[in-house]
């Protein structure tokens, strides 16, 4: 069955339909999530959430726009309602063996973590907009659409993120 068929019987209330949507995306949601929070527990807890509001608004899903899209742009605002409630910078943890324990070897694990921490360090709406182009692959404009901000403001963002990623894992190397 493809996706739009999914999408149409999760809108008519088949459960097995709309647990198939939740199975296709649920990976790249809570690696959106864990990207951004670096924090496994929260980024289950916000995916779960997303995942909640996908299902009760599911109908309010148009087919104009790519699935993903709309899913993402329930992520992304979940993710900056998430934020706003928070009065401090969200402290984030380091990877934990859970990470370490996908067969990688120690050279990768270590740029993981040294790329996990530098992401930390980027200020949230940079950080965003780095993983959704170069984590999820999403185009600018699908990013200006996910996020409600410019082509432009995008673009800035990206650019800026990427030079702090590039000074703060420079320093990693010394």
């Amino acid at each position: 069955m493809d996706e739009k068929e999914l999408i149409i019987k999760a809108r008519d209330g088949d459960g097995d339909a709309m647990n198939s949507l939740i199975c296709s995306y649920y990976r790249l949601v809570f690696a959106f999530f864990y990207k951004n929070t670096g924090c496994c527990h929260q980024s289950k807890d916000l995916t779960q959430e997303v995942f909640i509001k996908m299902i009760t608004n599911i109908s309010k899903y148009r087919p104009q726009k790519p699935f993903e899209n709309w899913l993402f742009a329930i992520a992304s605002n979940h993710l900056k309602n998430y934020y706003r409630t928070r009065s401090r910078r969200p402290e984030y943890t380091e990877l934990t063996d859970e990470y370490a324990a996908c067969g990688d070897d120690i050279e990768n694990i270590s740029v993981k973590t040294d790329l996990q921490t530098a992401l930390s360090h980027l200020p949230q709406k940079q950080r965003e907009a780095v993983i959704l182009r170069y984590y999820s692959d999403f185009s600018i404009s699908e990013i200006s659409k996910i996020t409600g901000a410019s082509e432009t403001t995008v673009k800035a963002r990206l650019r800026y993120g990427l030079d702090k990623l590039k000074k703060e894992l420079e320093g990693y190397d010394e």
